[in-house]
């Protein structure tokens, strides 16, 4: 396959040019402030990969509107602009979208499906996660997309982000998200289930980026070839499961 990166020289960007090798035939940043991307991608490219930062997005879609080349994109902190502008890339293209490439962390977020069902009523989650000194957004998109997991399963419902000062007592309808940022820390996330006499502790620790980018260099060979429309770690895994 040829890959282009968008979002090259960023830590995410330099791991996956690097994991990538050969197949990467295109790779475009913003080098400086107010420049934009106006080059056309080249015909040949299959997909681009996506690891930049939603205000990257009006320069993304100028470089992948005129084609119809599939794209992976890991980019968090997105609004309700960007992920409009997603679903209108879909209509054309086949858009692999996830938070997080890691299938350890897919795999957490079905723990937390399943335990919501179970402990919803009667458990509070608490989610604390860890990430290095230059990560841009906070929460982590990993923390949101496992707090939307919480709700689906009956949990949650209002969302604490951090709490400071006299909060008063904790609502039985929080979620609790708390970001703390230092270091080189590629990404933990720890879900405290709360109840009454006891506890349960769910957590998962990426030991490397590289993590993340063979994770979505595995969606970009998913996604070839596929119809337009948005894809995700479910459609991912569900191929793996079943060997297709």
């Amino acid at each position: 396959m040829k890959l282009c990166v968008f979002g090259s020289e960023g830590r995410m960007g330099r791991l996956v040019r690097e994991e990538a090798g050969d197949s990467v035939a295109a790779c475009y940043d913003v080098i400086q402030p107010g420049t934009s991307v106006d080059v056309p991608l080249p015909e040949e490219i299959d997909v681009v990969l996506d690891f930049s930062l939603p205000s990257a997005w009006n320069d993304l879609d100028r470089l992948i509107s005129p084609g119809s080349a599939a794209l992976v994109t890991g980019t968090t902190g997105l609004s309700t602009r960007e992920k409009e502008m997603l679903a209108g890339w879909a209509e054309k293209r086949a858009v692999f979208a996830s938070s997080n490439m890691s299938v350890g962390i897919y795999v957490l977020g079905k723990l937390l499906a399943s335990a919501g069902e179970m402990l919803a009523e009667d458990f509070n989650l608490e989610i604390i996660e860890c990430h290095h000194s230059g990560k841009v957004d906070s929460p982590s998109g990993t923390a949101l997309t496992l707090a939307g997991i919480w709700e689906k399963s009956g949990g949650g419902g209002r969302r604490m982000l951090g709490r400071s000062g006299p909060a008063g007592p904790r609502s039985p309808d929080e979620t609790g998200i708390h970001s703390l940022r230092g270091g080189d820390v590629a990404g933990d996330h720890h879900l405290h289930l709360l109840g009454k006499g006891e506890r349960l502790l769910l957590s998962h620790s990426a030991t490397s980026r590289r993590t993340f980018a063979a994770g979505a260099l595995k969606a970009a060979q998913y996604v070839i070839g596929k119809a337009p429309g948005i894809y995700t770690m479910d459609d991912l895994m569900r191929r793996n499961e079943s060997g297709k």
